[in-house]
């Protein structure tokens, strides 16, 4: 008899006995993903699937081999036993974790979501997943969710308070601001969420200031194509420093299926390869890429059709837009802040926002978990997930996609209440997203229905021939013989992913990645201990080689980078 089950990771179970050797989930290891970590092990009757030497499978892709293998050999830890297929219903929808937007299916049982599901899109993601958007959905059920307002009293700290009592205050700390508002928004909110908050705001207390979590433009709309268009092109130049599938990991496995299919991958700009190519595709991710302008001037020079820029949110760009049509007036940043408003879980926990919050005189936060808001804020208002809401988001293509309710959220959605917020100050706004949608579509997305963005969304068509795009020099490498430092934000970090203990495993190992050629002029062999320093302030890392990375940039996550400065040296 075999061991029952072994535990191939934290989050995948595999029942030998089960399995016919059919080797779709090694190929799938070796062949899509290129992780190799899930191999064939013994010969014969012998043989059985393991990882290579019995390590965790620690790779972004891992959980669609339970998807793949036909004989329910490889389930879920997460998922194993908790429904039978006569009790479950999937919901069609979008995923909100990352600016790709794959389209999902999201397994609901008794009102709760018990397992997320890919489902192709061809031109988005191609049956694919990756594992933050397939198990990071336990947030849901996080400990410290909250589910009440909670308001801080005097003498008394905080303490929960009913929704009337809510937006009496919320009503309150608004007129007391008298205008000296300031809106931090996190690049999560749905195209309604965002448009409502802006009307409210904007035409009802004329508070024009936003804080964006990032740059957007709308420059790359003149060389949209679909993401399925990486895998066609002979030359792929992928830009910007910032590994590419820490931020949007879909598109690492079409640059991969492109490596795969002849085309010529690049990580510095080749004009001459790239203007030699019968296609070719050109890919931003990292610093300087203002909002993907500056990919598009360098489009717009080589004269090409197709090129993507990678946002670090899910809907920055749904979000820049929605806020931009719910008015049009213009107003001074006011100093000082009279009311600080923070929209989302990603600004509440995002430094910047929080450096604002102590220069503000108030501060109203809207945030799914205590540990964020509580402490800081003079109001909290509990906030809900890309899961429970309805809505649209538009993807790093500039797709607008629909997200679809999968369960009914324990606390009132935002467009419920801030509609209710909003007939205090005789501002008309729905609380119905396919209501306020046709008022952001007429003005901003052609007049498309609510109902006909569908559950495969298509892709609106480029723009046409754009303007000359004004520019300033994009962010260049240290100088004076130095490495310039690539700090990012690792795939498996943020609110919603912290709080699912499943996926601790799969965050980044203390490592800084060079180039191969730096690592030769160093001395540096991989794996080896290296010390980073900048302006007194030093880490030591394990040193990882990568032909991904361009020589002049060392790549270290946030997680590690600590207090070091955009200009490195290194030692052994």
């Amino acid at each position: 008899t075999f061991e029952k089950p072994i535990p191939v990771s934290p989050l995948i179970a595999l029942d030998r006995e089960r399995c016919i050797l059919c080797y779709r989930c090694t190929r799938f290891s070796e062949g899509v993903a290129e992780d190799g970590q899930l191999v064939a092990v013994d010969r014969g009757a012998g043989t059985m699937i393991a990882t290579f030497g019995d390590e965790p499978y620690r790779a972004p892709f891992s959980g669609n081999v339970i998807e793949l293998c036909p004989v329910g050999a490889l389930t879920s830890t997460t998922y194993r036993f908790e429904a039978r297929p006569w009790e479950i219903l999937d919901v069609p929808t979008v995923c909100g974790m990352c600016p790709v937007g794959c389209n999902v299916n999201a397994t609901t049982r008794e009102g709760n979501v018990k397992r997320i599901l890919s489902r192709n899109h061809p031109e988005v993601d191609d049956g694919w997943l990756c594992d933050k958007g397939r198990f990071s959905y336990a947030h849901l059920h996080a400990e410290d969710r909250v589910r009440d307002p909670i308001l801080r009293v005097r003498r008394r700290g905080f303490e929960e308070v009913s929704w009337e009592r809510a937006l009496d205050e919320a009503e309150r700390l608004l007129r007391e601001a008298n205008g000296r508002i300031v809106t931090a928004l996190s690049g999560s909110e749905t195209i309604e969420e965002a448009y409502a908050l802006g009307k409210l705001l904007r035409r009802g207390l004329g508070a024009h200031t936003a804080f964006f979590p990032e740059e957007s433009s709308d420059a790359l709309d003149a060389f949209r194509v679909p993401l399925s268009a990486i895998r066609d092109a002979d030359v792929v130049a992928v830009l910007g420093d910032a590994p590419v599938v820490e931020r949007a990991p879909i598109v690492e496995l079409w640059i991969k299926e492109a490596r795969r299919r002849g085309a010529r991958v690049l990580y510095e700009l080749d004009e001459e390869a790239v203007r030699g190519a019968e296609t070719a595709i050109l890919v931003w991710c990292g610093p300087g890429g203002h909002g993907g302008a500056t990919v598009a001037v360098l489009a717009q020079r080589l004269g090409l059709s197709g090129a993507f820029y990678i946002p670090e949110t899910a809907n920055g760009r749904g979000v820049c837009d929605a806020w931009s049509c719910s008015d049009d007036a213009e107003s001074a940043s006011p100093d000082p802040i009279g009311l600080l408003i923070v929209s989302g879980d990603e600004a509440a926990a995002n430094p910047d926002v929080r450096a604002l919050a102590e220069k503000a005189e108030r501060v109203l936060v809207i945030s799914m978990f205590q540990g964020l808001a509580a402490g800081w804020a003079d109001l909290v208002l509990p906030g809900t997930s890309y899961l429970e809401r309805d809505g649209t988001y538009i993807n790093l293509e500039g797709r607008v996609q629909r997200l679809r309710r999968t369960v009914i959220p324990p606390v009132p959605d935002e467009l419920a209440w801030i509609s209710k917020l909003a007939e205090r100050f005789d501002v008309e706004l729905s609380p119905y997203p396919a209501l306020v949608f046709e008022e952001v579509s007429a003005i901003a997305f052609g007049g498309i229905p609510f109902g006909e963005i569908g559950e495969r969304s298509p892709l609106p068509a480029a723009t046409g021939a754009s303007a000359q795009i004004e520019l300033g020099e994009a962010d260049g490498p240290a100088v004076d013989g130095g490495l310039r430092l690539v700090r990012y934000r690792p795939l498996f970090s943020g609110p919603a992913v912290e709080r699912v203990h499943e996926l601790d495993f799969q965050r980044p190992q203390p490592e800084a990645e060079l180039s191969e050629e730096d690592a030769r002029s160093l001395g540096v062999r991989n794996g080896e201990e290296i010390t980073i320093r900048s302006n007194g302030t030093s880490v030591r890392l394990r040193a990882r080689l990568s032909r991904e990375l361009r020589p002049g940039v060392v790549r270290v996550s946030d997680d590690f980078a600590g207090e070091l400065k955009p200009a490195v040296e290194i030692s052994k």
